[in-house]
């Protein structure tokens, strides 16, 4: 089973619209692999941003609620567009609570789970569930640096992206290593490679293997042709 998490804004750029020539790409990449199993992780994008504009008075609870709506929303839609183009053993529900093992498909969808828990620990409980092989969260950078997330998260923009640029590049790491990094308390808006809440996990569950890469990394992880793999494994 690969585990693949992806940002809810590769669904939806914007609140109106759906990258359809994204998800045409992911149903060309599972045909290209039709011999593995597939569970793809989507998160709420631009479409989550909308719902919680829209009820400005929400608690955190609520918010929570209508950002897990809207993974829910863009993994039922990816879900429509696979079984349209003919795609086989595709679930067609999505995937909402990442303890229940669900059988019987190929390929599954899923989205949030309940308030307080990102689509990282969301990610990471399906991987302990399902005793997945890879699990890979897709990033918009190429590598995880050698530097705390919470050391520099006070610090001006300029001097943050010049720390960033000055820290080592870690190709790999231990779980051990990522729980220094990131910690293991949620900090709301700190910017982590992974959701400390999920690193933790990951700790616990110390036989998953994490890929932490660009996109244009997928099928290197996925063909398990790692020569010249530009990214951060996370293991032991």
């Amino acid at each position: 089973m690969n585990i693949i998490k992806y940002g809810g804004s590769r669904v939806s750029p914007t609140p109106e619209t759906h990258d359809d020539g994204f998800i045409d790409s992911l149903i060309d990449l599972t045909k290209k692999y039709s011999s593995q199993e597939f569970m793809i992780i989507i998160g709420g994008g631009a479409l989550a941003g909308k719902k919680q504009s829209e009820e400005p008075n929400a608690d955190n609870d609520r918010k929570d609620w209508l950002g897990i709506e809207a993974t829910w929303e863009n993994a039922q839609y990816v879900i429509d567009r696979f079984q349209s183009s003919g795609v086989e053993k595709v679930c067609p529900e999505v995937v909402k609570d990442p303890t229940h093992k669900v059988s019987g498909y190929r390929i599954y969808f899923a989205g949030g789970w309940k308030p307080g828990n990102s689509t990282d620990y969301v990610t990471m409980t399906l991987a302990v569930t399902y005793s997945a092989e890879k699990v890979i969260k897709i990033s918009d950078f190429e590598v995880v640096k050698d530097l705390s997330p919470l050391e520099i998260k006070d610090l001006a923009k300029e001097e943050k992206s010049k720390r960033l640029a000055e820290a080592e590049d870690l190709p790999e790491a231990t779980w051990q290593k990522m729980v220094d990094l990131v910690g293991t308390k949620w900090v709301p808006r700190l910017n982590t490679p992974l959701d400390p809440l999920a690193a933790k996990l990951g700790l616990e569950h110390s036989g998953i293997n994490l890929y932490i890469c660009q996109e244009s990394q997928l099928e290197k992880v996925l063909s398990g042709d790692y020569h010249g793999l530009k990214g951060t494994i996370v293991k032991g």
